[in-house]
């Protein structure tokens, strides 16, 4: 196993190497091998978690293999000689508000301490306001939509950030695409608003790696870098990071120390959970037999985006009859399809993730 991983590492050295420098079929060979390397890698590993890791490279490869298949070698020059840096991040506008994220109120009330607040009274924080928030829970349970509110609430300028926007600009450049974010919301600031890197599913751009080229190594020490200068406590910037994760202990050390926050953000609780059934419910027509109660607790342990797709599903069923039964209007939406729906639908959570994120948030969690 160990001297596999050396060879796969010296072939995608190789091959990045050789891709940089314009050397299109040779590029090509290198990165073939890699991934033949790498598929013997997932076969023969009894880790899980290497397993993932070499998935994921492997899939970088592959990604990259196929645009330099279809690519010509005149468009390949052109990339070269423009150094593959050329990364275009535009920000992104958002309209959720607070009302719109149901429960997470702790996790509301610390983005609103180091955001909100500071944004209104600047001069009641003299030691200055925390600038690194880690969001980290299940997936579906709010994170991304706990950002864009609180982007929403300050009128914010937001960026995202993450592994497939940086790694597959050009494999190598990854550090320079980082710097030309994070310089451009510096620049940004002039605008008199605050700014908001929210890097997405941070444990596949920072997390501490079995397998790496010099270019993810790089990537993760640039990210560093310019999360230092933010955090310099002699600065009172409006410039925040906000990451989020359904990993955390796939995160480097160094980078789990830059977030003064580090927020879990878990599966709704039953009172959560029927604030969520009423809120997605509120437009559809139910019948009087639909106990919001019962099905809050049919749900235990479902994220909101399950809840969500079960009120969905459960709609979606009365149209689907309409239009077989020939009917000119859906029925009203019946217990019966509630429950339908949340049999055809297991939780996306499962309680092994839980319990590891819970044992996790013990050790780091700081809200």
């Amino acid at each position: 196993m160990s001297e596999l991983e050396k060879i796969a590492i010296e072939k995608a050295k190789e091959a990045v190497l050789l891709d940089q420098q314009g050397s299109r079929e040779a590029a090509i060979a290198r990165y073939r091998e890699a991934i033949q390397i790498l598929s013997r890698l997932i076969s023969l590993s009894q880790s899980p978690v290497l397993r993932e890791v070499y998935r994921e490279r492997l899939r970088q490869y592959m990604d990259r293999l196929n645009e330099l298949t279809i690519s010509s070698p005149a468009r390949m020059v052109v990339k070269q000689s423009a150094g593959g840096s050329e990364a275009s991040f535009e920000p992104i506008m958002t309209d959720v508000k607070w009302s719109d994220v149901i429960g997470l109120e702790t996790a509301k009330q610390a983005i609103r301490e180091a955001i909100v607040y500071p944004w209104v009274r600047a001069d009641l924080f003299p030691l200055g306001w925390p600038t690194g928030i880690l969001l980290f829970g299940p997936p579906g349970c709010g994170k991304t939509l706990l950002v864009a509110a609180a982007a929403n609430e300050v009128n914010a300028i937001l960026y995202t950030l993450d592994a497939a926007t940086v790694m597959s600009k050009w494999l190598g450049e990854s550090e320079k695409n980082i710097a030309t974010l994070f310089s451009r919301a510096r620049a940004d600031l002039s605008k008199g608003r605050p700014v908001i890197i929210f890097v997405d599913e941070a444990d596949s751009l920072t997390s501490q790696r079995y397998l790496e080229v010099g270019g993810e190594a790089r990537a993760r020490n640039q990210l560093l870098k310019e999360m230092d200068g933010i955090l310099n406590k002699n600065k009172k910037e409006y410039l925040y990071v906000i990451a989020a994760t359904n990993k955390p202990w796939l995160l480097d050390d160094a980078f789990i120390r830059r977030f003064q926050k580090r927020i879990y953000v878990g599966p709704p609780d039953s009172t959560t959970r029927l604030q969520l059934l009423r809120h997605y419910t509120s437009n559809l027509r139910l019948s009087e037999d639909v106990d919001l109660e019962e099905i809050a607790r049919m749900t235990e342990g479902y994220s909101p985006a399950d809840i969500y797709n079960i009120c969905l599903d459960a709609h979606i069923s009365t149209i689907r009859e309409m239009f077989d039964k020939g009917l000119e209007e859906p029925r009203k939406i019946s217990m019966n399809d509630f429950a339908a729906a949340i049999a055809k639908r297991k939780p996306s959570i499962s309680d092994e993730v839980v319990g590891r994120l819970m044992e996790w948030a013990r050790r780091y969690e700081a809200s």
